[in-house]
């Protein structure tokens, strides 16, 4: 009886400590999930992806902003780390102002959304997600479905002089206009750069007292609540079967 206690003890102690990293694990997780989907549903509200792009950012620099009828576009070069590397990204951002057509399924075939980059000194195109592999039989607009708005992003390695091509559900053109990007050197970077989101700032937002920390200590105490009444059980079933 007194072997079995010993080992109920250890493994009981095993199983808890594995529960407790497991949900403080998964609980932070899904925190950092629903803070992301915050300030993307907060972004679409105040029309300024500023704070979307920063918790995604080691720097970041807001190249442009334009409007038509229908969309807001706002225009990024983001600095951001790549395991020791830090590379540019360029990003654009697409936001409807008014009802637009969009996919409501990321399988939709009939979505023509998309983006045609062209560098303006040698007419070569820099990127489209029409030829890009990663796009193949994704709904681009489904973002408006999922967040509200949908964006694009890519690497770039040096100074571009570029034109963008919108295209909406129907193919149609939203609008065209030209980007200067400047490669950025991190952390040579000029005064138009804001840094990122910190990690302190992130951990606010991510509040562990109110969004972690409950679920880790329900989860605890259902486990410690059956752990003790099946032990007691097993106790009381060994202790009988010698009688």
């Amino acid at each position: 009886m007194k072997k079995f206690l010993i080992w109920y003890i250890i493994i009981s102690i095993l199983i808890a400590v594995a529960i407790y990293f497991m949900t403080l694990t998964l609980s932070y997780n899904q925190r950092v999930y629903d803070v992301f989907y915050e300030l993307a549903e907060a972004s679409v509200e105040e029309q300024n992806f500023d704070q979307f792009v920063s918790i995604q950012s080691i720097a970041y620099e807001k190249l442009s902003t334009h409007t038509t009828d229908d969309y807001l576009i706002e225009v990024y070069l983001n600095i951001a780390q790549s395991e020791s590397e830090y590379i540019n990204q360029f990003a654009i951002f697409v936001l409807p102002i008014v009802d637009v057509t969009y996919a409501t399924s990321v399988e939709d075939e009939l979505d023509q959304t998309g983006l045609r980059v062209i560098n303006n000194e040698t007419s070569d195109t820099v990127y489209e997600t029409y030829t890009e592999a990663s796009y193949e039989g994704a709904a681009v607009s489904y973002g408006i479905d999922l967040m509200g708005f949908y964006f694009y992003a890519f690497d770039i390695t040096e100074d571009l002089d570029l034109n963008i091509e919108l295209y909406d559900y129907e193919g149609i053109l939203i609008t065209s206009f030209d980007e200067q990007v400047n490669y950025a050197t991190y952390p040579d970077l000029s005064d138009d750069f804001v840094q990122g989101m910190s990690d302190e700032q992130l951990e606010i937002l991510i509040d562990q007292d109110v969004y972690v920390y409950p679920k880790l200590i329900q989860n605890m105490t259902i486990f410690i609540v059956v752990d003790i009444l099946l032990g007691s059980l097993i106790y009381f079933f060994i202790k009988y079967k010698k009688r």
